[in-house]
């Protein structure tokens, strides 16, 4: 088996942007999904601010429901993807910039909507560039997203650096001394399934970890997961996320 998974990790290939669409999966059923609650909020005349953007997979799938918008990474070679992913018939309508979330280069009133899909909320930025009545949607994933993969390493949610998982509460009062209202907050914990090794594998080498993985150190940790976890519906985990709508005064 452990030979298997080297020869897995060898040929299943890098991560671009964020797309994780080789990923085979199947989850119990959500209460929300994250672009149609997105699209729920769009007007065909907005200006948006996408935080956190990746590749621009999200973002540009959403584009046909806005009139122009922004997306926002520290990772050049996010943005590099995300210019690369963009179609010709878009160009004149969305861009893709290096910026640091804490420190948006735009001025005051500049947005009707900001999203924000699994990055950290920088709250008084946000409604800073955020118009009177505009929206800001946040998705993040919670301390408790893929527990048993985390027990199986011997990781915590205190394993992560410092500031990765945000409270929600903590987050929400501050939007409330920015001058916003809080329109929702949700959440889930669902069961998720990984249909094959080859896709567990992939996310493994791709989301961020308290440690870099790597197959000769954790390959044996991965096989006894592996082992313990397997039902016939595929190896079982968990999808923990958390919402939070707010409405800028």
């Amino acid at each position: 088996m452990l030979e298997d998974l080297r020869r897995i990790a060898a040929t299943v290939g890098e991560l671009r942007g964020w797309d994780f669409s080789r990923v085979e999966s199947v989850r119990d059923p959500v209460p929300w999904d994250y672009t149609d609650l997105a699209r729920c909020y769009l007007r065909r005349s907005d200006r948006v601010l996408d935080v956190g953007t990746g590749g621009g997979e999200v973002f540009l799938s959403l584009a046909p429901d806005f009139a122009t918008g922004v997306g926002i990474d520290d990772d050049p070679s996010m943005i590099r993807v995300a210019q690369e992913n963009t179609p010709a018939a878009l160009r004149d309508r969305v861009s893709f910039q290096m910026m640091r979330a804490e420190d948006l280069g735009f001025a005051d009133e500049s947005f009707d909507i900001v999203l924000n899909r699994h990055a950290n909320v920088f709250a008084d930025e946000v409604a800073r560039v955020l118009r009177p009545g505009g929206f800001f949607l946040h998705q993040t994933v919670g301390r408790e997203d893929a527990r048993n993969v985390h027990r199986a390493f011997g990781w915590g949610p205190d394993s992560f650096e410092e500031g990765w998982f945000q409270s929600m509460s903590a987050v929400a009062d501050e939007f409330r001394q920015s001058g916003c209202a809080l329109v929702a907050r949700g959440e889930y914990d669902v069961r998720l399934w990984y249909r094959n090794v080859e896709s567990l594998v992939f996310w493994f080498k791709s989301v961020p970890m308290p440690e870099e993985f790597d197959i000769e150190r954790h390959g044996p940790k991965l096989e006894a997961y592996i082992a313990e976890c397997r039902t016939p519906k595929g190896i079982e985990s968990n999808e923990h996320r958390e919402l939070l709508i707010v409405r800028k005064l």
